[in-house]
């Protein structure tokens, strides 16, 4: 047995003292390149491709998510400067309005007192024809009264001259003593 076991040995070279038969190994070889090459072009690939197209969806998210971002940023700043117009032009309208108010105001107040004048005018444009009608009436009375007080003192008939003459020196007389008043 142990002439055979030397002869085996003998017989196979390097891989046999390894226990290893090179046409079992030769075999395996090739079915693991099969296997191999199977898998490299029905899954591998495949992978490494949605792999690849997920990382490019990835990488174009982010560079959108970057866009988007600062068009946002743009956006607010926009805004800002909107508002900031817009109250800006507000504040003008209303100081604009309140000058408009103001002027207003004082041309109502200018108008009102215009009016006021003009009404304590016209009363006083009043009260003196009223004072002239009552003066010519009281003159005239007056003179009725110079006349009547003339004809009984005299106790007569005055001719129409002297009672004429007579009536004009009151009315003179009484004209002059308000002129004094």
């Amino acid at each position: 047995m142990v002439t055979e076991v030397q002869q085996v040995a003998a017989s196979t070279d390097v891989l046999g003292t390894l226990g290893i038969n090179w046409k079992l190994f030769v075999a395996q070889l090739v079915n693991f390149g099969l296997i191999l090459l199977v898998l490299w072009k029905f899954a591998y690939k495949p992978l490494l491709k949605i792999m690849d197209d997920r990382a490019a969806k990835i990488e174009q998210g982010i560079k959108d998510a970057l866009a988007s971002s600062q068009s946002r940023t743009l956006a607010e700043a926009d805004r800002a400067n909107i508002v900031t117009e817009a109250r800006k032009s507000a504040k003008e309208i209303m100081d604009a309005a309140t000058i408009l108010a103001e002027k207003e105001r004082v041309e109502a107040a200018a108008r009102t007192r215009a009016e006021v004048q003009k009404v304590v005018d016209q009363g006083r444009e009043q009260i003196r024809a009223e004072k002239d009608k009552m003066m010519a009436e009281a003159k005239a009375e007056v003179g009725t009264l110079v006349a009547m007080a003339a004809e009984k003192v005299l106790k007569g008939k005055i001719d129409a001259s002297i009672d004429a003459g007579l009536i004009a020196k009151a009315i003179k007389d009484v004209a002059s003593a308000e002129g004094a008043a």
